[in-house]
């Protein structure tokens, strides 16, 4: 059986500029590893390289569009003639929305499976390639909870997911054969900006810009304050990365909840379905009612406290 990573040289990061994407560089370079942070915003992921060079460790900073294969190519050979070939990549560049199908432009639509899955394929058949050369790797395919929540309100961020999950499994069985292992790891609820700056676009709301943006503030204060004070911080899900590497594993749930929905949904996709297809916009939007005031007292009771 193919043994995992477990003394990286070399780790390529996309989405490293903030949430599990640093958090995952940190780790990677707390074992010695030199840290390739790529993301979107080039200060953000210097940012990253920056606080992994103050604490001793080594790193570099690249902006890359997980969504543009051509920038994917061009990053990927200025590492390799640089650095050498990543004995891990690490896709884990993504962004969140919410919104019922009908709901959702074509350019909404065709962003999110860009970003999502596009990001996910490009960084493969950039590095992947270079991995087999080498006859040494290992892929972590960051996906979601969601790939087994088929609910009303996300279908092409779950969309976007479940093909992760599916490629991953896919690709895993054919890069074994050349000592390259993948993981997809699936988090479950994590506090991070892709959820903080989730698009909300729900109908319910209406015209109603007041409502929407209390929704917003809603989803932002749940990560920025409560977040990180109930353990939903964004490390949980770099260890489990490092560990899904480690011991080459092929798909890992990570959080309790996301656990049990994966095992839910293994044990009847009919009847978790169902369940899911309770949460429809009207009633997301009553729930956003009822905690949006209690959310914003809690965020006032913790700047009171400052």
């Amino acid at each position: 059986m193919l043994r995992g990573i477990r003394d990286p040289r070399l780790v390529f990061i996309t989405g490293a500029g903030s949430g599990i994407g640093r958090a995952t560089a940190l780790r990677f370079a707390g074992m010695g590893a030199a840290v390739i942070a790529t993301d979107i915003d080039p200060a953000t992921a210097a940012a990253t390289a920056e606080l992994i060079m103050n604490s001793g460790g080594k790193a570099g900073a690249h902006q890359l569009d997980v969504a543009d294969e051509a920038a994917w190519f061009r990053v990927a050979d200025l590492v390799f003639e640089r650095y050498g070939v990543p004995d891990v990549l690490v896709n884990n560049a993504g962004y969140g929305l919410i919104a019922p199908f009908l709901e959702q432009t074509r350019t909404m639509w065709d962003r999110q499976l860009a970003v999502n899955l596009g990001g996910v394929v490009h960084g493969c058949r950039a590095i992947a390639p270079l991995m087999v050369a080498e006859g040494r790797g290992h892929i972590v395919n960051v996906a979601s909870v969601a790939s087994w929540m088929p609910a009303p309100f996300w279908p092409s961020y779950a969309t976007s997911k479940v093909a992760v999950r599916m490629f991953s499994e896919s690709l895993r069985g054919e890069l074994a054969a050349h000592r390259v292992g993948v993981s997809c790891v699936c988090p479950g609820a994590v506090a991070t900006n892709i959820v903080a700056n989730t698009e909300v676009v729900i109908s319910a709301f209406g015209d109603d810009t007041e409502r929407k943006d209390a929704a917003t503030q809603s989803i932002q204060t749940l990560v920025h304050t409560l977040g990180p004070r109930l353990g939903f911080g964004p490390d949980v899900i770099a260890r489990g990365i490092v560990r899904a590497t480690r011991y080459n594993i092929g798909v890992l749930p990570v959080r309790p909840e996301a656990l049990l929905i994966e095992t839910c949904y293994r044990l009847s996709p009919a009847l978790t379905g169902r369940v899911l297809a309770q949460a429809t916009p009207a009633r997301l939007n009553r729930l956003a009612a009822t905690i949006a005031p209690l959310l914003s007292r809690e965020s006032r009771t913790d700047v009171a406290s400052l």
